[in-house]
């Protein structure tokens, strides 16, 4: 047997995570397990203490579930699938073991949700490990872990946790301002009971996704019709007449995300958001109708400029929870980051 992750890993957790290092072959390795032999009978140990200048001091910790998570496959929300290995720290040496796996998620990843997904973890016993990101994530969530819990969060190179772009609002049919531009989504959410202790080795990026651009405001047209009419004995006379008709705002850009923003509709519509910036708003100045507004770029809200329209979104959190969070490697995050 051997402890999920590596020694590297194992170093990163600290304290918190404490093993017990044993030589084995000439190599130092960490012990997945220790066993105390009393009255002729071996049996596991949870804690192990050594006795240094009088006082007893805690060396190892074994009563912990310990994990480590690779998540190799893109999710843009509606699921992926991701592999484990888990150490359960239960003392029957039977259930004691390492095992490995693949299972799926049918919307975003979560850290609490996986453990309970794959083990038989309690949801109030510490857990300690990696969760390794070499994919695309959408709104990943370490959250509601108890106290006493350490997460490793490693993110590779090129690999990107990102919330959702904000959808542009649409085009106004009357002489008001258009709708209005959604919110962009948090791209890492690490809020919750005891999720005080991650540790985030950031190769890649983390972005919150870009507010969607305000609806532009419609005009009114109007234009003169010229024809005749019968007028005193039997003639006819000239006549102008007046006609209105409305003219749609144009509609606004989607916000940049994973997925980006959808476009507000309108005359002419807006641009949908993509993975590489927020969509244009639809351009319109005819009968006095004001163009869609363009959806933010990643961590940016959606734009803002003089003339009538719906409000900008919103951009999203880069990470929500930021104060749980100790920066190894802090790597590109662009967005807010709130506490």
């Amino acid at each position: 047997m051997a402890i999920p992750y590596n020694s590297a890993i194992a170093n990163q957790l600290g304290d918190q995570g404490k093993l017990v290092m044993v030589k084995d072959g000439g190599s130092w390795r960490y012990a997945d397990r220790v066993w105390l032999k009393e009255s002729n009978s071996w049996r596991e140990i949870e804690r192990v203490y050594v006795k240094r200048s009088g006082s007893w001091t805690e060396v190892g910790k074994y009563d912990i579930y310990r994990f480590q998570f690779d998540l190799n496959s893109n999710n843009a929300g509606s699921g992926a699938a991701y592999n484990y290995r888990m150490l359960n720290p239960s003392q029957n040496s039977s259930n004691d073991d390492l095992y490995t796996g693949s299972s799926n998620t049918n919307t975003y990843w979560s850290l609490s949700s996986a453990l309970s997904n794959v083990s038989p973890w309690n949801g109030s016993d510490p857990v300690i490990g990696v969760v390794y990101v070499n994919s695309k994530q959408r709104n990943l969530r370490i959250d509601t872990l108890p106290s006493g819990s350490r997460v490793v969060l490693h993110i590779y190179g090129n690999r990107r946790i990102m919330g959702r772009g904000g959808n542009g609002g649409n085009g106004s049919q009357s002489h008001s301002a258009g709708g209005n531009g959604a919110n962009g989504q948090t791209a890492l959410y690490a809020r919750g009971s005891g999720a005080g202790q991650v540790l985030l080795v950031n190769y890649g990026q983390i972005a919150g996704g870009g507010g969607g651009g305000g609806g532009g405001r419609g005009g009114q047209c109007v234009y003169n019709q010229n024809t005749q009419k019968s007028c005193m004995k039997g003639s006819q006379c000239p006549v102008t007449y007046q006609n209105f008709s409305q003219e749609q705002g144009g509609g606004g850009g989607g916000g940049a995300g994973y997925p980006g923003g959808q476009r507000g509709t309108g005359d002419p519509n807006g641009q949908n958001g993509s993975q590489n910036g927020g969509g244009s708003g639809g351009g319109n100045q005819s009968c006095n109708a004001q163009d869609g507004r363009n959806g933010g770029n990643f961590g940016q809200n959606g734009q803002t400029k003089s003339g009538t329209a719906g409000s900008a979104g919103s951009a999203g959190a880069a990470i929500d929870g930021v104060s749980n969070i100790n920066k190894i490697v802090s790597g590109t995050i662009t967005g807010p980051q709130i506490n």
